[in-house]
């Protein structure tokens, strides 16, 4: 499996799908991502756990940032019940943060041993990883009175898990609804309630997203028509206007400041 790139290696703007899970510790700086739809800021002592299949835009990073990371793919059953669905943001304290430093002072001692295989190793270091950065979630949730989330937050993850697993968005709500077995009113209400956004809202997110990261794709040139059909957006000139409406650039305007870069 390809090595996913840094997220300074990440052109501003961009998006690029991680194939792997990650975990990535900020230790100076700060860093703006969208990460899977959601906006969030990262200054030092910020940890972010990120689960595979997870799509990251960089929107902006200042010049002083620097981060310890780590990917890896699942190995194991008990991953899944340790990394969900969505991204875990956490703000660490020192104490915490020098834990999660030590974390990564043995994974690199331990691929630095390149004389004897450390799979079976890293695995059990990774597993420890996650199971500290849960207790700490934990912590998090519980001083903020949402450890145990109710019906409506898990509603909430598992759209937001539908909206980023397929290939090219589903531009239909009934779509989802159908999926997590409610009417497109209640989605809405908890959707609204819980984030500010609609669920038409959310799904114009998502499709901006896609739109993004195919007029940015360096592997395969997809015309602005092909992106219109791909995202049932319609035909060119509605899809271009949709584009321009949400980000005040058309597809091409867009697919032409990337490539200056």
């Amino acid at each position: 499996m390809e090595r996913s790139p840094m997220l300074n290696e990440i052109l501003l703007g961009n998006t690029y799908r991680f194939p792997e899970h990650a975990v990535i510790l900020i230790t100076e700086g700060t860093l703006k991502v969208d990460v899977s739809l959601e906006s969030l800021s990262l200054e030092k002592h910020s940890l972010l756990l990120i689960p595979a299949n997870s799509v990251i835009t960089v929107q902006d990073r200042s010049d002083n940032v620097n981060y310890r990371s780590i990917s890896f793919p699942t190995f194991c059953s008990e991953q899944n019940n340790l990394i969900g669905y969505e991204p875990i943001k956490i703000q660490l304290q020192e104490n915490s943060h020098s834990t999660i430093e030590n974390y990564f002072q043995l994974m690199d001692m331990l691929m630095r041993k390149k004389d004897k295989d450390n799979t079976e190793g890293m695995q059990h270091l990774i597993l420890s990883l996650l199971s500290h950065i849960n207790t700490l979630n934990d912590t998090m949730l519980q001083s903020i009175g949402l450890l145990n989330l109710p019906h409506p937050q898990q509603l909430k993850s598992e759209f937001l898990y539908l909206l980023n697993s397929e290939p090219y968005p589903i531009r239909t709500v009934s779509y989802y609804t159908d999926k997590l077995r409610v009417t497109p009113g209640h989605l809405n209400n908890v959707m609204k309630k819980l984030t500010g956004m609609s669920t038409t809202e959310w799904i114009n997110k998502n499709t901006i997203r896609a739109a993004r990261e195919l007029l940015s794709n360096p592997a395969k040139y997809y015309t602005v028509v092909e992106i219109a059909e791909l995202l049932h957006c319609g035909t060119e000139p509605i899809f271009s206007k949709f584009f321009k409406s949400h980000t005040g650039e058309t597809p091409s305007e867009f697919r032409k400041r990337i490539q200056q870069k």
